[in-house]
């Protein structure tokens, strides 16, 4: 009995169903509108629309590079961010890339995050580079997995970003 190419074929077809087949394209724009609606929710100082995307075992690093982990801990903060009357968040994306399969994205953006300054309690803006993991488990919803937010120097501001894509 030939069991070799039968084999060979049954593992073709399983590899081939793995693929996924979405269109990476279209992947990172919808996570980029799921993006919109957390920005939307920050906005509006909806701590529980801030906090719903992010998966409960997820991280979030600060620019002074404390973390916080878990969804419960990353809506806290966010929770005393609204309370800032000078809080604001802005987001310009530069990349992002997402796997064919439907289940990974990772965006990169310019952010300024603005707070008040604790002594004179004027807005102070902390300009940003952040990278935000993205991942969904199959009929599930975009979740971010780890936030990784560096402060950019004033000197240096990335004109351009690599792109990732490229280096595939």
């Amino acid at each position: 009995m030939a069991r070799g190419p039968i084999a060979t074929m049954v593992a073709a077809i399983l590899l081939g169903a793995c693929t996924g087949g979405a269109e990476p394209d279209d992947v990172v724009d919808t996570v980029r509108q799921t993006e919109q609606s957390q920005l939307q929710a920050i906005a509006s100082d909806d701590v529980v629309g801030i906090a719903r995307l992010y998966a409960d075992d997820a991280r979030l690093v600060r620019p002074d590079g404390t973390v916080l982990q878990g969804g419960a801990e990353i809506g806290a903060e966010y929770a005393a961010l609204v309370e800032d009357p000078n809080f604001a968040l802005t987001i310009e994306p530069t990349h992002g890339w997402a796997s064919s399969g439907d289940d990974l994205a990772v965006l990169t953006s310019l952010v300024e995050f603005t707070t008040s300054d604790p002594e004179t309690g004027e807005p102070t803006t902390l300009p940003m580079t952040s990278q935000t993991v993205w991942t969904k488990a199959p009929g599930g919803t975009w979740m971010i997995r780890s936030a990784y937010n560096v402060a950019q120097d004033d000197t240096q501001v990335p004109a351009t970003q690599p792109d990732l894509a490229a280096a595939e």
